[in-house]
């Protein structure tokens, strides 16, 4: 019989495990773990079926001036507060582009007599400081009057002579805004019209004014009368 305690260690020799359920054991472990971090990762993915969409970022729009503009032309609105290329002044008629309350209507009130008006226009062409303005200039700057328009107003005499005629509102737009720009004071004329006549003149030639007369008309074949109403 031999004894087994007296044999050297050398002698017995390492066996290794069998194959079997404890190996399969020992090797599914680290597979576990890594199924298990797998299944870990994989539920902190959301579903994109069932997912919630990603909230959008805001976007900035620049700020919108909402300050309310008139349709109409307003002629007390600043023109240098305006970006739009505007019209070149005229270098003989810079005055030309002071506006005038009620211009945009045409409606600015007329205070000066047309006789007035006649001798202001005759002293405009006197003044040398407008010497380069000729007739066709200024009849076009007080609203395209024609030649003879020009002509019967200017042979016209009387405070009302020409009232009714386009030279009568141009002409006086256009010296007040003349006045306006050389910065000169009303004359006593032009105070004491504006007294009498608050609105403004009105635009009426009293000498074109018919005067009709009621009577009986001479007959026929009766001398100088007629019989009938005239």
């Amino acid at each position: 019989m031999i004894d087994l305690g007296q044999m050297a260690p050398e002698a017995f020799q390492r066996v290794p495990p069998k194959k079997g359920r404890g190996a399969r054991a020992t090797k599914s472990t680290p597979s576990t773990a890594t199924a298990t971090t797998t299944t870990a990762t994989t539920s902190m993915v959301p579903d994109p079926a069932t997912a919630l969409p990603a909230p959008v970022p805001a976007t900035s729009y620049p700020a919108v001036d909402r300050t309310l503009v008139p349709i109409s032309t307003n002629v007390y609105l600043d023109r240098s507060a305006h970006t739009d290329e505007q019209e070149p002044a005229d270098p003989d008629l810079p005055f030309l582009s002071i506006p005038l309350p009620g211009e945009s209507t045409d409606s600015v009130p007329v205070y000066d007599s047309c006789d007035e008006l006649r001798r202001k226009i005759r002293a405009f062409f006197r003044n040398p400081k407008y010497s380069k303005v000729t007739q066709k200039k200024f009849r076009e700057a007080i609203g395209n009057v024609n030649a003879n328009t020009y002509r019967r107003f200017m042979e016209k005499k009387g405070e009302t002579a020409g009232a009714e005629c386009g030279m009568f509102y141009g002409s006086y737009v256009f010296f007040e805004k003349m006045r306006v720009y050389e910065g000169k004071a009303k004359g006593v004329r032009r105070v004491r019209s504006e007294i009498d006549f608050s609105h403004g003149r009105p635009m009426i030639d009293d000498n074109r004014r018919g005067v009709w007369v009621i009577g009986r008309a001479p007959a026929k074949g009766s001398g100088s009368r007629r019989k009938g109403w005239y």
